[in-house]
């Protein structure tokens, strides 16, 4: 429900600060936020070795290039049509995980994977010139959705030894830098003045909860339940993201869109129904 909030209020924020100055932003609150989490955390545990390997690694594709691909993905495409490419991500966290031997989908999971993936493909490939919606934008969301489904069936055998909130603060905080660096490079350079109120309200949201809480408790949950299952709770951000939209920013989606949707949720639905 965070993400899916948080879809619009990116979308909306992004008319008036450019892509990656809104991610360092965000991104440096973020660690803040994790950071202060962490240190609370380590007060009741033992100390950890760090497997930096792996930390590195993620952070490298879940913090990085993931975020880098989501937002100038959805700079260049509506919330509806975003909300709806991450309902994908149980596809690809199922097909990576069977691929990885984390996981072994069965025939009905195989079945509903195919019907999101027809959906996936339908959401993906419709466009709306009024919204901004384009076929690149939504090939670098999806793209962003692959990478993120790869980052979550690797970090289950590292998120079985090793702490969910240090996990999520290290690899945010790793790739700062790169953020920052990303900003530095745009062609509209950052003016802190030039911000407004409802633009750091935006970059507060996101910060605290999206990439902040929401971060700590999917790594947990996927310790818990496992890849798979934690993945298909993201058929909620279409909901969200869709009734938000539609909401506070008159977009109103197309019926390629609905259709699409419907059968990525369908798919998913049926592949988690069985006993």
């Amino acid at each position: 429900m965070i993400w899916g909030v948080n879809v619009p209020v990116m979308k909306a924020a992004l008319a008036s600060i450019t892509p990656f100055a809104f991610n360092a932003l965000r991104l440096t609150l973020s660690t803040l936020v994790l950071g202060i989490a962490d240190r609370f955390e380590a007060r009741q545990r033992a100390p950890l070795p760090i497997p930096w390997r792996a930390v590195i690694g993620l952070a490298s594709l879940t913090s990085l290039l993931y975020q880098a691909l989501f937002i100038t993905g959805i700079a260049r495409t509506s919330a509806s049509h975003t909300g709806f490419l991450i309902a994908s991500g149980p596809l690809w966290t199922a097909l990576l995980a069977r691929a990885a031997g984390v996981e072994r989908p069965a025939r009905r999971d195989w079945i509903g994977l195919a019907l999101a993936f027809v959906g996936t493909a339908l959401v993906a490939s419709a466009t709306d010139g009024a919204r901004a919606a384009t076929l690149l934008g939504n090939a670098l969301v999806l793209l962003s959705m692959i990478a993120w489904s790869a980052g979550t069936v690797w970090s289950r055998p590292v998120l079985e030894r090793f702490s969910a909130t240090r996990l999520a603060f290290l690899t945010t905080l790793i790739v700062l830098p790169g953020h920052w660096l990303f900003a530095s490079a745009e062609t509209a350079p950052l003016s802190f003045g030039a911000i407004d109120a409802q633009t750091w309200v935006a970059i507060a949201y996101s910060g605290v909860f999206s990439t902040g809480l929401a971060y700590v408790l999917w790594n947990w949950s996927v310790r818990q339940v496992g890849p798979s299952r934690t993945s298909a709770y993201t058929n909620l951000v279409p909901v969200c993201a869709l009734v938000v939209a539609w909401t506070f920013l008159d977009e109103r989606p197309s019926a390629a869109q609905l259709v699409g949707g419907s059968l990525i949720l369908l798919g998913l639905s049926l592949g988690k129904s069985r006993r």
